[in-house]
């Protein structure tokens, strides 16, 4: 029999109660510890505890007054600044901004004085880089006179995000001339053999008659590979999404879906669509598509819908079956530790700047998709796939 793991000593759960209490937003004060060992005045509840905890998290921390300048820094803000901590103190927290988030910050901070808040800006370091970071903002004292800063380097994400987006444009772009190279070379050469097989058709009275079955079982062959060439080159990169727009392409996948599946399938999606950049309209093609392969291959469900919403802000799309279901507790399994089609789902819509969200009962499964609305200025620029 396995040994039971000992149970963690009193010190160790004790000093673990000041960082759930940060994770769960219930701190009341950042109460840093002078060298002499003496903590500064605090307020409200928080005691020394949460001043040695701010002064070690690798997450850079400020207090700022009610006039916004810096009273408390901790070492990973002036690391991450570039700075001595006494360099910062007594700074007005937009001096550390790029100038271009004054604004935004100053409506945090208001925002902060009824309700925890956040939001991304550009911290200048002091050799006057940029690094770009979520500021978490939190009222410290019920006469609003200090307020705490949790700042957030996303340097790392970014870097992230952009390796992760240039990857699928350049797994878009290869589909995209495998679909070119399909259509212009393989299929190319499939019509000059159908057009010299059709001429020894012609010639057929002057051949046997299993040699005259062969050429004609030939140009069927060479008629369904034609077939399957034009529909694997399709599948790989749609032309009518650079020709026409989503609601065309999205209806042709969904019409050769129902036809292959035997998967009754219904479509909302309104015509007049504005066109969207090119990512946003391939990012969503490719979701439709994962969404349906899901259903065929797991929900035994004999009929799906799919519905496309927009309004001035936004896009919702919609992909719902009738089929078992998704087991309690497992949704978030599933976007956690899914299949490699939904994580990629979920990765590229999160870099549309967009969520999705799964809703499932004994009646089926929805996956619903909300991204942003670009503005007309958007408009890509299209490279046509004949």
């Amino acid at each position: 029999m396995p040994k039971k793991l000992p149970k963690q000593p009193r010190r160790i759960r004790k000093a673990e109660e000041p960082v759930q209490e940060v994770r769960q937003g219930s701190v009341d004060a950042f109460v840093p510890e002078k060298p002499q060992g003496r903590p500064l005045d605090s307020l409200g509840r928080a005691g020394l505890p949460y001043g040695v905890l701010v002064e070690q998290m690798q997450q850079g921390a400020a207090m700022i007054d009610s006039r916004g300048a810096i009273v408390y820094c901790n070492p990973s803000l002036a690391d991450l600044l570039g700075a001595p901590r006494a360099a910062v103190t007594g700074l007005r927290l937009q001096e550390l901004l790029d100038p271009a988030d004054c604004a935004s910050c100053n409506q945090l901070l208001l925002q902060s004085q009824l309700e925890p808040c956040g939001g991304e800006m550009r911290l200048r370091r002091h050799d006057g880089s940029q690094v770009p970071a979520h500021f978490a903002f939190h009222l410290l004292s019920s006469d609003k006179s200090a307020t705490s800063v949790l700042i957030t380097d996303l340097t790392a994400q970014k870097q992230h995000n952009e390796l992760v987006s240039r990857l699928q444009r350049l797994q878009d772009e290869e589909r995209r001339r495998i679909a070119r190279e399909l259509h212009d070379t393989v299929g190319q050469l499939l019509v000059a053999l159908a057009i010299n097989t059709s001429a020894i058709k012609k010639e057929a009275h002057k051949l046997s008659s299993d040699v005259a079955r062969i050429v004609d079982e030939n140009a069927e062959m060479i008629d369904e590979i034609g077939k399957q060439i034009r529909a694997v080159s399709h599948l790989l990169h749609p032309p009518l999404l650079d020709e026409v727009g989503l609601p065309s392409a999205i209806r042709w996948y969904v019409d050769g879906f129902a036809q292959s599946s035997n998967i009754q399938a219904t479509i909302d999606i309104p015509d007049n669509l504005p066109r969207m950049p090119q990512d946003m309209e391939i990012g969503v093609f490719r979701a439709v598509q994962e969404c349906l392969t899901n259903i065929h291959r797991h929900s035994g469900s004999s009929s799906c819908a799919i519905a496309v919403l927009q309004d001035e802000k936004s896009l919702h799309v919609e992909v719902k079956d009738s089929g078992r279901g998704i087991p309690e507790g497992k949704s978030l399994d599933l976007m956690l530790l899914g299949g490699v089609g939904l994580r990629g789902l979920q990765e590229r819509i999160r870099l549309l700047g967009g969520s999705v969200e799964i809703r499932s009962s004994e009646r089926g499964t929805a996956i619903l998709l909300h991204l942003p609305m670009p503005g007309p200025q958007s408009a890509p620029q299209r490279e046509n796939v004949a």
